[in-house]
């Protein structure tokens, strides 16, 4: 069967070229997108349960690969919709790296596209960094919520200080916000406020990330059911 043969050959060809690119093109914060730190891989997240979809920055993103099919171990959205014991159906990572709230703001209709029982949503460091006014930053963020309002679930996280500005007054707005409209926060600041939780003084080890996943089941409660 010379055809099936050229078509599997043809196949692996292509599953190689995929996987050389992903280890060459990874993020540019470390540690560096290899195969080995994947949570998992596409082909085994959970398409069961509710259906999970995260909008934000690196917090969400960590070193995962959406695109080729790779949840990094970085990522806390991989500890809840990776292999049979997940809490959540694998909706979209729509996290970005080096994202601002107006960024983010802008992936909204992507996020709600795809149709989200639990939306979770993080940014405001990168507007820190940049300088960017409070109220500017809680302004797009409140109007990510009302864009959101159908949603069941809607999760609101706080966010880490960046190298140089505190976030504390930002966290304390982001619950402000919270308690405003009535939503759960997702607290990651603590957690990522403990010696060694980051590798670079902003970005989660696999530890923190898993803990962070915790903090969002927290926060959701019922809405996530137990494995």
């Amino acid at each position: 069967m010379p055809g099936v043969r050229r078509t599997r050959l043809w196949i692996a060809g292509a599953l190689g070229v995929a996987l050389v690119a992903a280890l060459v093109a990874g993020p540019l914060k470390k540690p560096a997108l290899t195969v080995r730190n994947a949570h998992c891989f596409g082909w085994s997240v959970n398409d069961t349960g509710p259906r999970l979809v995260t909008l934000g920055d690196s917090m969400a993103q960590g070193n995962s690969r959406v695109d080729w099919g790779i949840h990094g171990n970085t990522s806390w959205y991989s500890y809840l919709v990776c292999g049979d014991d997940s809490r959540a159906a694998d909706g979209g990572n729509l996290g970005i790296n080096g994202a601002t709230t107006t960024q983010i703001l802008a992936r909204t209709d992507d996020a709600l596209a795809a149709n989200p029982d639990i939306l979770v949503v993080n940014g405001g460091t990168n507007d820190l960094a940049r300088s960017v006014p409070l109220p500017r930053i809680i302004d797009n963020l409140r109007t990510i919520l009302d864009r959101a309002r159908d949603v069941d679930t809607v999760v609101i996280a706080t966010v880490p200080s960046s190298r140089t500005v505190s976030a504390d007054d930002l966290n304390d707005d982001i619950r402000a916000l919270a308690a405003e409209r009535g939503i759960p926060v997702a607290e990651f600041a603590p957690l990522l406020d403990r010696p060694g939780a980051t590798f670079d003084g902003v970005h989660p080890t696999a530890s923190t990330a898993a803990a962070m996943a915790a903090a969002v089941v927290a926060a959701v409660g019922r809405a996530l059911p137990r494995t």
